[in-house]
């Protein structure tokens, strides 16, 4: 058989359940969050400025870590496919479908030099709905989903946090497979080390490390902080309390305190934006940001509650040696006083949407000008030169974005 005609079959993209579906698996769900990984790790292990290396050094053992091996997984061995859970994407078949992808993955294997600073650390935490202890592929137990990708930036040298959340319907080249997919489906079939390959490709920029949780532990861990406070808007609100929430009804306005439950459906649902990921992407920022603020001024006890409730889920190819390096470097730097922004990739200068013949929705994106953004974003300069008049993805397939203004 064809060698390209075993990687058609082989290769697999993750779908989004229906409402009914989801609400099939909502008992099951609602122990599943999108970001603990973030507010565990980084404020147990890098944000607490106050915790002894002793404490610290006593939870690393709790964690999964991956050898290089574990990382990545070889293209040549067998996906799992569950029909009902996951879909072969169709690729675009526009007529100038073969411009488009030309240009995606000319960027993607450029081999472009990757932005690095010895004062910045970059860790991309990844939100999985397969078990920490699983292979990371799509199985009857494990789905796989990616649906949180965010980069955390830690810049040493002008005292910042900065997190990016990466867009899962973005569009790419995966040169492991020579498949052009979303970029959620990185992960799941070629394993976290994939995923962040994948995305230095796109960006070019590099990433220190990756930390991949399930989210089992999720409601646990914002109940034991006592919760947080975020702005829910009405409309976000009253969906929630029509449904995910009818039970436990989410309050309304602005810095209502949430409890667990209902943060990990606030931080859930998209069905309710016209945006979709954008403003649910948004949303995870903003418990994550309440989270770490919570976490700034949480006893010893409830920090060792936490730790326990979610090490065990967490995974990780970074080492015990460095996590402690870290550790010590956010007590004498005093991580916890650092400026926190964020921003999500593709930004409105860089995207735009696209239906394709199978009706599989997705992000165009103008990777050239998105590597240059984040580059600026993380470092506050680029590597990247734009001609003036280039042809991008965008133009190709006859989108339009506004022109991203000159600082």
């Amino acid at each position: 058989m064809d060698e390209n005609m075993n990687k058609e079959q082989e290769f697999i993209e993750i779908s989004e359940k229906t409402p009914e579906e989801i609400k099939k698996e909502k008992k099951k769900k609602r122990r599943k969050g999108f970001f603990i990984f973030f507010v565990v790790f980084m404020s147990i292990i890098l944000i607490c400025g106050g915790v002894v290396a002793g404490f610290v050094f006593s939870k690393l053992g709790k964690i999964n870590y991956d050898t290089p091996e574990q990382t990545t997984i070889s293209p040549t061995q067998e996906f799992v496919e569950k029909e009902e859970e996951v879909i072969v994407f169709d690729d675009i078949d526009d007529a100038t479908g073969n411009n488009f992808k030309e240009i995606l993955k000319n960027w993607a294997t450029n081999g472009g030099q990757k932005m690095s600073d010895k004062s910045v650390i970059n860790i991309l935490l990844i939100g999985s709905d397969a078990s920490a202890k699983s292979d990371y592929r799509v199985s009857v137990t494990d789905k796989g989903n990616t649906d949180v990708m965010m980069l955390v930036s830690i810049n040493t040298s002008n005292k910042t946090i900065k997190l990016v959340s990466f867009m899962r319907d973005s569009y790419t080249y995966m040169d492991q497979f020579d498949r052009y997919a979303k970029l959620n489906a990185a992960c799941a079939n070629g394993g976290p080390g994939y995923l962040v390959e994948t995305i230095e490709n796109d960006y070019k920029i590099e990433i220190d490390g990756y930390v991949l949780v399930d989210f089992d532990s999720f409601v646990q861990v914002i109940d034991i902080v006592g919760g947080v406070r975020v702005n829910v808007p009405a409309y976000v609100g009253e969906s929630l309390n029509k449904g995910d929430c009818k039970k436990n009804p989410i309050p309304i306005g602005n810095n209502v305190l949430i409890d667990g439950e209902q943060a990990l459906h606030f931080s859930r649902v998209r069905k309710t934006d016209a945006d979709g990921d954008i403003s649910r992407t948004r949303r995870q920022r903003e418990v994550i940001n309440a989270l770490i603020q919570k976490c700034k001024g949480a006893s010893l006890g409830e920090i060792n509650a936490v730790a326990d409730a979610v090490l065990a889920n967490v995974r990780t190819n970074i080492s015990r040696k460095t996590i402690l390096t870290y550790a010590a470097k956010a007590v004498t730097d005093n991580w916890a006083s650092y400026t926190l922004t964020q921003t999500e990739m593709p930004d409105k200068y860089t995207r735009a949407s696209y239906m394709s013949a199978s009706t599989a929705w997705i992000w165009i994106v103008d990777y050239p000008l998105a590597a240059q953004t984040v580059q600026e974003f993380l470092y506050g300069k680029t590597n990247i030169t734009l001609p003036e008049n280039r042809q991008t993805a965008i133009s190709i397939m006859g989108k339009y974005v506004p022109k991203k203004p000159i600082n």
